[in-house]
């Protein structure tokens, strides 16, 4: 049976969140601009962790519930970041997409082709995600423990960018984006301080942009990261292990280097090569026979060690304290979480403003600190009042509905520049978190993830008055501080519960 066509309000808007699992899936519908009846749709994002059991056929199931409930037709599409999570359905249901007529499609300005800074920073991931790959196998392949936790750690973070591309083939996350971008006409890349902007078909809402920041803040996506992308690539600690990591297997015969990377293998070792020694010059050199390969007293090759009286070789084991060969390999869980909240941070940030009251939909993508941070530089004129302009901080607090970034884990919703500024009486929070997926055991970690983090839970539901709607437990119980009445005509008259979403209409009053 088809899913009868989702109806708009009068005024304000209809959010639903759909339940697919553990990832964002946003359908707004507003109504028409126009003399026609009919409504406005938006669609922020669509996809699911990857290893959700059964994740392909949910994400298509909400995927062809999408086409019935808009008529076959979006005003506008908007993709937040390159994240699985956020993307898979427009893989995974590329065909059921293919069915959809979409007006206009909003990415953020990271995903220009034609911007430099953005170039770089997809190389700059490219890179990363082929050197992370390579490291979890070779740490895999050790048989060591520890090692192979250690490549767990990493599999676990690089699921957020879906299949991984092989012999320079794009990621599953890429060619999902690549899908995006090719329906726009053309896509539009936004960048932070455009707006108001109106939204398709639609007069009674304008959006703002927040993010992501073009500067320095851009690579903060936690309060001790500081420095800005450059257009290309650049030797830092990341870079010389990317390079070193590569290397390895390009030796191996597994990969080719890029003329670029070579480069930087080159500038990341600590000698000139003139004062480099090769490895078999050195396992014949009896200095590092004695102080590095540990025959203790083997003054030339194997044939002392038969010598009575001579030391014996060393096991690998209790050589592995003097060698620092693979020792690079344990930054590389790091820096795969750090490459995760970088990829996080680039989240188009929009703000929704509803005309008539001025209520607003904050909708950050999986937006870390530097992305938080910087919206508070960001100024936008006022219409008729040219010295009070609109700022992040009003913003935050005339918002009614947010979108609680990446699942609310503890690193993405900002305390004093974030939610303690968003003081509006009818707040409502939606978290697209699915808890026992987020918990499953990931690589070394038996708990998984702690989404939702409990104190911003906590904090979540203390200043939204209990109005929290989650993707895995739908309707919350009402507080004992809320009457029956209130709780009915503020909160659950204006909610819908079904099994594939959970949805809430703001009025615009």
């Amino acid at each position: 049976m088809a899913a009868p066509t989702m109806t708009a309000p009068d005024s304000g808007v209809k959010v639903r969140m759909y339940r697919q699992g553990l990832g964002d899936c946003f359908l707004l519908a507003f109504p028409s601009s126009g003399r026609s009846a009919k409504a406005r749709f938006v669609l922020i994002d669509c996809g699911v962790l990857l290893g959700t059991p059964e994740g392909v056929a949910r994400v298509r199931r909400v995927a062809e519930h999408i086409v019935e409930s808009t008529g076959g037709r979006l005003d506008l599409l908007i993709a937040t970041h390159e994240h699985w999570d956020h993307l898979s359905g427009f893989e995974q249901a590329r065909d059921v997409f293919d069915k959809l007529k979409i007006e206009e499609v909003w990415v953020a300005w990271t995903e220009d082709p034609e911007d430099g800074v953005a170039n770089g920073l997809r190389r700059k991931r490219e890179t990363a995600l082929r050197a992370l790959t390579s490291s979890a196998a070779r740490l895999r392949a050790s048989g060591d423990r520890d090692a192979a936790a250690s490549a767990g750690q990493i599999d676990s973070v690089l699921g957020f960018f879906g299949e991984l591309g092989v012999d320079g083939k794009p990621t599953g996350c890429e060619r999902a984006m690549d899908y995006v971008v090719e329906r726009g006409k053309p896509p539009r890349y936004r960048v932070p301080g455009e707006g108001p902007l109106a939204l398709p078909g639609v007069s009674g809402a304008r959006a703002y942009v927040l993010g992501p920041p073009r500067g320095v803040e851009l690579k903060r996506s936690d309060p001790r990261a500081g420095e800005a992308y450059e257009k290309s690539l650049a030797l830092n600690e990341e870079t010389a292990f990317f390079a070193a990591a590569l290397a390895v297997h390009e030796r191996a015969g597994e990969i080719a280097m890029s003329p670029e990377e070579k480069e930087l293998e080159r500038l990341s070792f600590p000698f000139d090569k003139a004062f480099r020694v090769k490895v078999e010059d050195a396992r014949a050199d009896p200095f590092f026979q004695e102080l590095y390969y540990g025959a203790a007293n083997a003054a030339d090759t194997a044939d002392t060690a038969s010598v009575a009286g001579a030391a014996d070789p060393l096991s690998d084991k209790e050589l592995a304290w003097r060698r620092i060969e693979a020792d690079w390999m344990g930054a590389s869980k790091v820096l795969a979480l750090r490459l995760d909240n970088d990829t996080n941070n680039t989240s188009l940030a929009l703000a929704i403003e509803l005309a008539g009251s001025g209520k607003v939909l904050l909708f950050p993508g999986d937006a870390q600190a530097g992305n938080w941070r910087s919206w508070h530089d960001l100024k936008w004129p006022r219409k008729g009042e040219p010295d009070n302009p609109v700022t992040a901080e009003d913003l935050l607090k005339r918002t009614v509905l947010y979108k609680v970034g990446h699942h609310a884990s503890h690193n993405a919703t900002l305390r004093g520049k974030g939610l303690e500024l968003m003081e509006h009486p009818d707040l409502v929070a939606m978290i697209p978190v699915h808890e026992e997926m987020a918990h499953k055991p990931k690589g070394g970690n038996p708990n998984g993830w702690d989404m939702p983090f409990p104190p911003l839970l906590r904090k979540l539901e203390e200043k939204a008055k209990g109005r929290v709607l989650r993707v895995d437990k739908g309707m919350p119980t009402r507080p004992r501080k809320a009457s029956e009445a209130e709780w009915k005509e503020e909160f659950t008259d204006r909610c819908l519960e079904d099994e594939l979403y959970v949805e809430i209409t703001i009025p615009d009053k």
